[in-house]
């Protein structure tokens, strides 16, 4: 469970959120709200990567910033992450990869397949498409394999099909072990039905949803 007690962010001189109490219990929980809400920034606090002015983030009875610095264990993409533009995706997988060691190449390579990157991979970053970046974002997400997953419009600029794998691909993996968490936003309608809650900030607070 990640649970948020008052949290107050102010971001670039604007005032997003004013003591906010959130505690995410479901293993798919959706953030929506409207380009500039804050959902980003939401992610970042909750990761770690950025730090309320006040309020504080607990998640498995540890406090982020006082028992650890970010969330472990955690499959992280916000924003957009910054891959090596002279590398092919398959280099840049391979990179992060070796960081922790989890993931082996042939379990990479499953995952290249079933995202349907098999014939782009060797392709120079910099070339790839929007739905192509999406999809090495995910994977470097998922592939070490995390009990968190914090994904920041993981469906945007991807098809229909793509996004229908994707959706089938998260639902397994959770599937696998009740302690899996995923924390999306979203800025679409049509993927509420996917989520198991849903919190919509509005107006420097967040509400729940469904």
């Amino acid at each position: 469970m990640i649970d948020l007690q008052n949290i107050t962010k102010t971001y670039k001189d604007i005032s997003l959120f004013e003591n906010i109490n959130l505690k995410m219990t479901k293993q798919k929980t959706k953030i929506k709200g409207e380009n500039g809400s804050g959902k980003s920034v939401l992610l970042k606090i909750i990761v770690g990567y950025s730090i309320p002015d006040k309020g504080y983030v607990f998640y498995d009875n540890k406090q982020i910033g006082k028992d650890t610095d970010f969330i472990e264990n955690a499959g992280v993409s916000i924003n957009a992450p910054q891959f090596i533009k002279s590398w092919s995706g398959l280099e840049n997988l391979h990179y992060l990869r070796k960081i922790k060691n989890i993931c082996s190449k042939e379990e990479l390579l499953e995952l290249v397949k079933y995202f349907d990157l098999e014939r782009d991979i060797h392709k120079k970053y910099k070339t790839y498409s929007l739905g192509m970046k999406q999809k090495l974002r995910i994977i470097q997400a998922l592939m070490d394999q995390p009990q968190y997953l914090i994904l920041d419009e993981p469906f945007d600029a991807l098809d229909r099909k793509s996004k229908q794998l994707t959706k089938d691909y998260l639902n397994e993996y959770l599937a696998k072990d009740k302690n899996r968490q995923l924390v999306y936003t979203s800025h679409n309608e049509d993927d509420d039905d996917f989520a198991d809650e849903i919190f919509e900030i509005d107006d420097k607070q967040i509400k729940q949803f469904k």
